[in-house]
């Protein structure tokens, strides 16, 4: 790799940021997690709906000191096609704060609760910016006939949202998380059964006991997070009904401080900066280091290398990661197939260069086979990619050798 082409990307990469988040506004962002939980009423459950929208996917207009927002919402509850509930209202606002209008870690959070039958119900969200008319869309299923013609029932199983807790009576002491879900119908002490999987594999189980309460309520119970590393497990909860073993299960994650929440697995962060390491932006020695460092000595390693790419470290965000996986999160919402979308062709060029300038798609040519050319005007530079295998597996037609090491 010579400096010319190290000093290309990071010349391409710098400045498309700002052009990369503009494109986060094409469609308006926002989140939505729900709770099932068990109702006072046989055969119903309940439905509890968060939405959290971020300051910085809405546009904000000032008038006199204050700068508003506005956005329309819709929830949609939907049975075999057929709407059988939800609301739609009006949402403003406001802020006098510019900076809390583009950053990145403010939010409007919505919240709605719905007592319906036990069936299952497609769920959608839209929300509409008034000013932009820009509009988002989020959909999913709630299997509220888990409460169908059962004795007594417990609902999803939910990580909480309190902080880490440490339990310091205990030599050494030992951090834990909570975890929350709801029971209705049945009285008296019940033994229920967690197990925690990480890719499929089991690799923790215990047990506890709960003086149970017939009214619907909440019960927590503690997890030891001590020896789970920065990356998404899974928890399995299940207990005995009728005789029966019945299992929820809920994904959770162990996070650290200052990471973008676009992470969700270290090892995985850090080997999807092999583009990185391809165009020198990561020296050999130290993206070598960081793979196969563990524990808090990677933890640092990510961080650091991070820390010193930041080009405004005195604000909360880092862009120039929060860009870099960004690009490989659109990479493998659009190019996934036989493999990610991240480790496949188009993936690479569109997390190193961005999104290009223009697209030709040829898929009807009779002499050859389907095959896409990616167009960066600026550098003048093209890609070919073509599909051989006719399963829309694109390759590069011609290696990209002062791309690679």
């Amino acid at each position: 790799m010579n400096l010319k082409i190290k000093i290309l990307f990071l010349t391409i990469f710098f400045v498309s940021l700002a052009s990369g988040y503009e494109r986060d506004f094409e469609d308006l962002r926002f989140t939505v997690n729900h709770r099932i939980k068990p109702s006072s009423q046989n055969n119903y459950g309940q439905l509890d709906i968060t939405i959290k929208i971020p300051n910085k996917s809405i546009l904000f207009k000032k008038s006199d000191d204050v700068f508003e927002g506005r956005i329309d919402v819709t929830i949609s509850l939907l049975k075999n096609g057929k709407k059988v509930g939800g609301d739609t209202w009006f949402e403003i606002i406001q802020t006098d704060s510019y900076q809390e209008t583009v950053a990145g870690n403010k939010y409007m959070t919505l919240s709605k609760s719905y007592e319906m039958p036990a069936d299952d119900l497609n769920v959608i969200v839209y929300i509409t910016d008034i000013f932009t008319q820009r509009k988002g869309k989020q959909e999913f299923k709630a299997a509220l006939s888990m409460f169908k013609d059962v004795e007594w029932s417990f609902g999803e199983v939910f990580p909480s949202e309190d902080p880490v807790r440490v339990d310091s009576t205990k030599h050494p002491p030992v951090s834990y998380i909570r975890f929350v879900f709801s029971a209705a119908g049945k009285e008296g002490r019940e033994k229920f059964t967690y197990r925690i999987f990480r890719d499929g594999k089991k690799i923790r189980e215990g047990y506890f006991f709960v003086n149970m309460k017939i009214t619907p309520y909440d019960y927590y119970f503690p997890v030891s997070i001590d020896e789970l590393n920065y990356q998404e497990y899974i928890l399995e909860l299940s207990t005995i009904i009728n005789g029966q073993e019945v299992k929820r299960s809920t994904p959770f994650q162990i996070r650290w401080e200052n990471m973008p929440s676009i992470i969700h697995d270290i090892d995985l962060a850090i080997a999807q900066m092999r583009y990185l390491r391809m165009t020198n932006f990561i020296l050999p020695d130290e993206y070598k280091r960081m793979q196969n460092a563990q524990g808090d000595d990677q933890k640092e390693l990510f961080l650091d290398f991070w820390k010193r790419k930041d080009p405004s470290p005195t604000t909360d965000q880092n862009e120039v990661m929060n860009e870099y996986y960004h690009r490989v999160e659109l990479s493998n919402r659009l190019f996934s197939g036989f493999r990610k979308g991240w480790e496949s062709d188009r993936g690479m060029i569109y997390i190193i260069f961005g999104e290009p300038d223009d697209v030709e798609q040829h898929s009807f040519d009779i002499a050859y086979k389907p095959y896409i050319i990616w167009y960066y005007h600026n550098l003048n530079r093209r890609f070919v990619f073509m599909d051989y295998t006719g399963f829309g597996d694109y390759q590069l037609t011609d290696p990209v050798f002062d791309l690679t090491y």
